[in-house]
């Protein structure tokens, strides 16, 4: 099996909206948005998603395919100066597990390397253990205080971090 990541082009809007979906009904509760929110979406805003993430250094969607199948997807936003937030991160079930995953995380780094990012900061939902041993295993770290860690206290979420290297 083949894992390669690309960004996402300026045309690939359905195939966003597709993996988005699949990403929201198979862990709904891992996510901010909901469901129904994304699928109400006009075609037209998920055009301009995809052409907005497509080119530049202010945000990036990122999909995975194992052989010619797309099994994932993240999105990456710079916060200026030097911080990368990741987002949305999913793998399909059937390829959890495969390199998948670390693939994505590996695009969003060389990605905001690009810009000269020094850290990469995201949040998981408390209780979502094994996505918090799956980034642990990539070296990130919990953050415990911080605006970082409150503002995903809020949301019932953990913050995470790891230096660009």
């Amino acid at each position: 099996m083949a894992i390669t990541v690309e960004r996402i082009g300026p045309d690939d809007w359905s195939l966003l909206r597709e993996l988005r979906l699949a990403a929201l009904r198979d862990a709904p509760e891992a996510f901010g948005q909901r469901y129904e929110a994304a699928a109400s979406q006009e075609d037209d805003e998920w055009r301009q998603q995809a052409r907005a993430a497509s080119r530049g250094d202010s945000r990036a969607w990122f999909i995975c395919r194992d052989d010619a199948r797309a099994v994932g997807l993240v999105m990456g936003r710079r916060r200026p100066p030097d911080d990368c937030l990741l987002f949305s991160m999913w793998v399909s079930p059937q390829a959890r597990r495969g390199g998948a995953g670390t693939a994505l995380v590996t695009a969003v780094e060389d990605w905001a390397r690009k810009w000269r990012g020094n850290r990469i900061v995201l949040w998981v939902i408390a209780g979502n253990e094994a996505a918090m041993r799956f980034y642990h295993r990539l070296g990130f770290k919990l953050l415990v205080g911080g605006p970082d860690a409150e503002s995903g206290h809020a949301y019932g979420a953990i913050a995470m971090e790891r230096l660009i290297s």
